[in-house]
C-alpha cells in the first residue's frame, strides 16, 4: 500500500512538474527564442499559394512572411543570425504544433475566428478570402439566386458545407449537394458535370482556374456566400511578446509598401513549380485596412 501511494504521489508530481514546465514555456515564447536563438515556424505542404513545399523547402506568401519576422525578431532581441527552423505539419495536427509550443507561428492560411481566438492568438489579417463559387460560362451564373436545380460540390469539412446547406434551404431544397475529399477533386468533378458549381474560398477557386489547362472556361462569382473572413499567422495563446513583434513586423511591411511587393510576387506574377499566373487583385478590405494604417502610423514611411 505504501509503495502504490510514494508511487502515486511521484506521478501527481511528475505531472505537475510537466505542467509547470508547459506553462512557463508559453508564457515565455520570446526568452526561449532569445536564449536559444532560435525560431521553429510550422506549415503546410498544400496550401498554394499560402503555403506548400518547393524544391524541399517551405515557400508561399505566408511562409515569406514568416521569414521576414524572423529577421526583425532577430534584430528586436539583439540575436542576429536568428536560427530558423521549419516543421512541416498536417492540417489535422496544425493547432497542435502550437499548443504544444513546437512550433512557435504558423505561417499558412488560418482563419481567425472567434472559436479559434479562444485558445490561440493571431497576428493582424494579411489576406481575406470569401466564400464564392466556380461555374462553367457557357452557363452565365450570376449570382447565387440561380443555383437552384445546381449540383453544388464543396469540399468536406469546408466552412463552406455549412453554408451551403443555408443556401440550401433558402433555395427550397432545389440544391444537389455533393461533398469531396479535397479542393482538387472537387474541381476536377465540377468540370466534367453539367448544371454544376463548385463552392469554395474565392482564393482557392483563383488558384485552381489559374492552373486548369482552360482558365478561360471558367467564371468566379462575385455573389458569395460568406462575406471576407481574415487569415492570419498563428501563435500560442500566451506568446503576447512574440505577437506583439509580429504585429510590428507586418505593420511596417503594410505601411512602407514591402506587403504589396510580397502580395504581388504571389497572386500577380507567374508562381512556380508550374508557372501559375493566379491574377487576383489584392482583397478590398485588406485594401481599407493599409488606408488606415497608413493614416494612423504616418511615422513608419520614413523607415
Amino acid at each position: 500500500m505504501l509503495k502504490s501511494s510514494l508511487s502515486l504521489i511521484k506521478n501527481v508530481v511528475i505531472l505537475f512538474l510537466s505542467l509547470f514546465s508547459f506553462i512557463v514555456r508559453s508564457e515565455d515564447s520570446i526568452n526561449n527564442i532569445k536564449n536559444s536563438h532560435t525560431i521553429t515556424f510550422s506549415y503546410l505542404e498544400g496550401e498554394f499559394p499560402f503555403s506548400y513545399t518547393l524544391a524541399g523547402k517551405p515557400a508561399g506568401i505566408a511562409v515569406d512572411l514568416c521569414k521576414t519576422v524572423a529577421a526583425h525578431i532577430g534584430k528586436e532581441l539583439g540575436v542576429a543570425p536568428l536560427q530558423v527552423k521549419w516543421i512541416k505539419v498536417s492540417p489535422a495536427a496544425r493547432f497542435q504544433s502550437l499548443l504544444t509550443h513546437k512550433s512557435d507561428v504558423e505561417c499558412s492560411n488560418i482563419t481567425n475566428t472567434n472559436a479559434r481566438r479562444q485558445f490561440l492568438l493571431f497576428s493582424i489579417p494579411y489576406f481575406y478570402a470569401s466564400t464564392a463559387f466556380i461555374s462553367h460560362k457557357e452557363d452565365h451564373l450570376a449570382n447565387i439566386k440561380m443555383l437552384s436545380g445546381h449540383t453544388i460540390f464543396v469540399t468536406s469539412g469546408d466552412i463552406a458545407v455549412e453554408a451551403v446547406a443555408k443556401l440550401n434551404v433558402r433555395l427550397g431544397y432545389s440544391l444537389f449537394t455533393h461533398l469531396s475529399q479535397s479542393a482538387v477533386s472537387a474541381f476536377e468533378e465540377m468540370k466534367v458535370t453539367n448544371n454544376s458549381v463548385f463552392v469554395a474560398d474565392d482564393v482557392v477557386l483563383y488558384s485552381l482556374r489559374a492552373a486548369s489547362v482552360k482558365p478561360a472556361c471558367y467564371d468566379i462569382s462575385r455573389d458569395n456566400l460568406i462575406a471576407a473572413q481574415p487569415f492570419a499567422l498563428a501563435l500560442p495563446r500566451k506568446s503576447i511578446a512574440l505577437q506583439k513583434i509580429v504585429n510590428n513586423t507586418m505593420m511596417e511591411l503594410f505601411i512602407t509598401g514591402e506587403f504589396e511587393k510580397i502580395y504581388n510576387k504571389w497572386f500577380l506574377s507567374r508562381v512556380p513549380p508550374d508557372n501559375v499566373l493566379i491574377n487576383m487583385s489584392m482583397p478590398s478590405q485588406l485594401k481599407r485596412d493599409i488606408l488606415k494604417w497608413n493614416s494612423e502610423y504616418p511615422g513608419l514611411h520614413a523607415k
